[in-house]
């Protein structure tokens, strides 16, 4: 039986160690809760033993988290006072808590309750890869958030496809809240709408178009009938030409370009069905004139310019001059560092993706609308080589849509579901996506501890293909230190001092063994990093030499469990100029974490 022992107090931890050990039992220990939940969440223990008097994070709250991340692992707690009502109180709502031990102990009837525990299965949730999970009803308040950020969460995306300003900016707050109580930097997403093409309404809400038949387009609103139907956006119809498919309703019915015109397309019903009002038009050959950029997402741009955001998704991308826009736009207001992400999701944006990845901050890979303007078998191929790319020219990239999606209202998911999760993470996306499954799903805290239990099972088995030892070999010449660090086989961490936030980028890239500790002064950076797979950051905002920031960050990386006594570690630094004026390009040092 494998046992962590959570006590601040080193003679009785290693009064508790020493007699476990003695009776056969394989015992970890951590002096504080936050510690201890870093070592629960990397390696699997049948069972804890927790005092509820601790630093940093006292044993309530070392409870709390548990009970999001593995609630069926039993704790038991030790005190020396066993009969505070209170305290007996409030552990009676943790349904994993087997009971209190008393202080000065009584070994007997330790080894006793330790025998009644039934094993059970529990493996590490201590994922490299991040999760971004869309928040909505189900999932915006503080108290909910903050169990999403245990779970997994890396990135919270607000939609503005949905909702008003005085919604998003309250639930902007309940991140924030619950990114301070847990003490962990979570980057913010605003994912813009970008230009809606849907029909207008239907006469009794819904109409059945049969196959063969003719239905005109037009421009002026009206109720559809089965002979016409308008659109929200009539500008698309002087870009329609004879031939052109016209996708209703995700695909789901095809019509098919009869005669062009500027006020009605006549188009023939290809594959007829059931069309409701205000449903999604995809137009997968025809060029539009219709910008990616509405005049609602420069709003909701300026309202994310002057709120915590940290990433802002561009939909619908078909060129790098769409970003550029962007990009320019941002610098040009002189008030947030807005990373840009691009949503992959137009033929045009496949056809050009190298370029779009050179100008982009990060790629999302949003398979929903390519699965209706691509043939929907081309879509793993596509993501693979979009993933391949973004790696090789190191820009981060998410994988989006329909990843869990039957969890929206289902507990476990399929298994197609689970390979689909699997293969992105295979193919070394740095971060998948929940939509709705988050947003309105039945239990939110539950999909993001079922992503995760995925992500850390195909990591265990992740090796670097042989084209990505070549293309590492490539890199070496330019960034010799970093190469260094991907080729050491024994450090258990890397520790980056990285105050400007210029190297971990680059560091997600090269290393994706052993976990990165990314060590800066800016909240900013710490936030955006947590796009990046296998960056954990440290803030650390007092100006310090290089020596006493070493020591530091290796002080709050123990403290916070990331490294232990007796591991190898090895630290990297950037340029700089040396006491001794030596024009220093990169550095790296391996060393070992001394035991107290």
């Amino acid at each position: 039986m494998r046992i962590l022992v959570l006590e601040d107090s080193k003679p009785t931890q290693h009064l508790l160690r020493t007699r476990l050990e003695k009776e056969g039992f394989i015992v970890d220990t951590a002096d504080n809760g936050h510690q201890g939940f870093q070592r629960a969440t990397s390696s699997a223990y049948d069972v804890i033993l927790s005092d509820i008097q601790m630093p940093h994070w006292d044993g309530f709250k070392f409870i709390e988290a548990i009970q999001v991340v593995s609630p069926h692992l039993p704790i038991l707690i030790i005190t020396s006072t066993p009969d505070d009502p209170k305290m007996l109180e409030r552990l009676g709502e943790a349904a994993n808590v087997l009971g209190v031990i008393a202080k000065p102990f009584d070994f007997d009837d330790l080894f006793k309750r330790l025998a009644s525990i039934p094993r059970l299965e529990h493996t590490s949730v201590n994922k490299k890869a991040k999760i971004v999970c869309t928040i909505g009803p189900a999932s915006n308040t503080p108290e909910m958030l903050g169990k999403m950020i245990l779970a997994g969460m890396d990135v919270a995306r607000l939609n503005f496809s949905h909702g008003t300003y005085e919604a998003h900016e309250a639930t902007l707050m309940a991140v924030r809240e619950a990114e301070k109580a847990w003490e962990k930097p979570i980057a913010v997403l605003q994912d813009l709408c970008g230009p809606k093409i849907r029909t207008g309404l239907m006469q009794d809400g819904a109409i059945r178009l049969l196959t063969g038949e003719v239905l005109v387009i037009q421009a002026e609103p009206i109720e559809g009938t089965v002979d016409r139907i308008s659109t929200i956006t009539p500008i698309i119809l002087a870009d329609l030409r004879v031939g052109d498919p016209v996708l209703l309703d995700d695909g789901l019915l095809e019509l098919r370009v009869l005669k062009e015109g500027t006020d009605e397309v006549h188009c023939e019903v290809i594959v007829g069905g059931m069309l409701k009002s205000s449903k999604g038009i995809n137009l997968p050959s025809t060029a539009l004139s219709l910008p990616s950029v509405t005049e609602k997402d420069w709003q909701d741009l300026d309202w994310g310019l002057n709120h915590s955001i940290d990433y802002v998704a561009l939909s619908f991308v078909r060129s790098a001059e769409d970003v550029w826009r962007i990009k320019n736009y941002i610098k040009s207001s002189g008030k947030r560092n807005l990373k840009v992400v691009a949503k992959i999701e137009k033929p045009e944006a496949v056809q050009n993706i190298r370029e779009i990845i050179e100008v982009a901050d990060a790629i999302m890979i949003a398979r929903g609308d390519m699965g209706v303007e691509l043939p929907a078998a081309r879509v793993p191929r596509i993501q693979e080589r979009i993933i391949q790319l973004c790696w090789e020219m190191n820009t981060p990239v998410i994988t989006a849509t329909q990843m869990l999606d039957s969890m929206t209202v289902n507990a476990r998911p399929t298994r197609a579901e689970v390979t689909d999760v699997s293969m992105a993470i295979k193919e070394g996306t740095d971060a998948v996506m929940l939509s709705q499954e988050t947003a309105t799903g039945v239990d939110p805290v539950n999909v993001v501890r079922t992503m995760a239990s995925i992500i850390c099972e195909e990591e265990r088995y992740s090796r670097p293909s042989a084209e990505h030892v070549e293309e590492l070999e490539k890199d070496a010449a330019v960034y010799p230190a970093l190469s260094v660090v991907a080729n050491l086989s024994t450090t258990s961490a890397t520790l980056l001092i990285d105050p400007d936030g210029t190297l971990y980028p680059i560091l997600s890239k090269w290393n994706r063994k052993a976990p990165t500790l990314l060590v800066t002064k800016s909240l900013h950076v710490a936030r955006h990093a947590g796009l990046y797979n296998n960056i954990f950051p440290l803030i650390i905002r007092e100006d310090l030499g290089r020596t006493e920031m070493v020591f530091r960050s290796l002080a709050m990386a123990r403290e916070w469990g990331y490294v232990h006594a007796g591991e190898i570690i090895a630290v990297v630094e950037g340029a700089r100029v040396t006491r001794s004026g030596i024009r220093q390009m990169a550095a790296v040092q391996v060393i070992r974490v001394e035991r107290e």
